[in-house]
């Protein structure tokens, strides 16, 4: 029995050290890791399903815009990350379905709103060439709105990449606008670039004739336009012989006032450099009084018309130009401006 006890105390001696308990298992505070990937999944699909839908309720219709115009002006790399998958997704019936609903609202204003966001347009330039029967929707939003699209910033470029990409009857009907437009698109900032890019870029060659024969026509107007003024020259730049003939006859008579302006000396330069229409020029350069020759001549941006005409021109129009110059010379030499022709005139006499 004593054994019993010796054992018994032995075994509660050896339980006295109890081992410590397990820490308790911390609980997670952090929040978990947002699920953009999954967001941008069901954004993704939610407009698609839209877009496939062949029927919309009115309420679907406006939540599709709504959603589409975000897409497409968005200027997080999201947003445009989106809108890649969402078009490669899409059928050519879709892409259709896309661009009927884009152009849908009578005043086209999601369409416009999109075309004049930076974004929107970058994103609208790569719709216009995926399918031509989309193509009939973005046109015809076009046309509707020509003139405030062309001299729109961001809207113009999607109207000139649709005339790079179109269709030949669709790239006529936008080349016909531009022609009826284009004075007035000269004058404009934002027009006038448009038209600069149209007549520099080979893509557009089937514009050229009728573009350069309406400027032709308005050359006068346009050379006193501070924008006109620079297409006028680019037409100059780029145009055949017969273009720049029919500037120089509708700037006939013009060209001593335009010779006194910034701008209108680089037009009168341009007609100068041709021997089929310095002539015109050099006939006003001769006819003109003595006074408002020397004038001209010693003007800030006259004097460059006079020593381009003694530079380029040769015969008796060079003879009768130095002629009518010639007693003026000690005045020509005081002058800043007329230094250069001054000099001409010096070695034409030593000579």
């Amino acid at each position: 029995m004593a054994n019993n006890d010796s054992f018994s105390m032995s075994i509660k001696q050896e339980n006295t050290t109890v081992p410590p308990p397990a820490p308790p298992r911390e609980t997670p505070t952090g929040t978990p890791p947002p699920r953009e990937a999954n967001l941008a999944d069901d954004k993704n699909q939610s407009l698609l399903n839209l877009l496939r839908s062949t029927s919309l309720t009115p309420q679907e219709t406006e939540t599709c815009l709504g959603s589409l115009a975000n897409v497409m002006t968005s200027s997080e790399d999201s947003g445009d990350a989106l809108f890649q998958e969402v078009i490669s997704k899409l059928s050519g019936i879709e892409l259709q379905r896309m661009a009927a609903l884009l152009t849908s609202k009578a005043d086209d204003r999601y369409f416009l709103e999109m075309a004049r966001n930076k974004n929107g347009s970058i994103r609208l330039q790569t719709l216009l060439g995926k399918s031509d029967d989309a193509g009939t929707f973005f046109v015809a939003a076009i046309l509707r709105n020509f003139f405030h699209v062309m001299t729109d910033q961001h809207a113009s470029h999607v109207a000139t990449q649709g005339m790079r990409v179109f269709g030949i009857k669709k790239k006529f009907a936008m080349r016909d606008q531009i022609i009826s437009h284009a004075a007035l698109l000269a004058c404009d900032q934002y027009g006038s670039i448009a038209l600069n890019a149209i007549i520099r870029d080979v893509a557009f060659l089937y514009c050229s004739t009728g573009l350069f024969d309406a400027v032709a026509s308005n050359a006068l107007l346009l050379s006193n336009d501070a924008y006109g003024n620079i297409v006028v020259q680019q037409v100059l730049k780029h145009c055949s012989l017969h273009s720049t003939y029919n500037i120089g006859v509708s700037l006939r008579g013009h060209y001593v006032e335009l010779s006194f302006t910034e701008g209108g000396r680089y037009i009168v330069e341009k007609i100068l450099g041709r021997d089929e229409t310095g002539v015109l020029v050099m006939t006003e350069l001769l006819e003109c009084g003595s006074d408002e020759l020397v004038r001209l001549a010693t003007s800030e941006y006259g004097h460059f018309v006079v020593e381009t005409a003694l530079k380029v021109t040769r015969g008796f129009l060079f003879r009768g130009l130095v002629n009518k110059l010639k007693p003026f010379l000690p005045l020509l030499c005081t002058s800043p401006q007329s230094t250069t022709i001054a000099q001409i005139l010096e070695s034409f006499v030593t000579n």
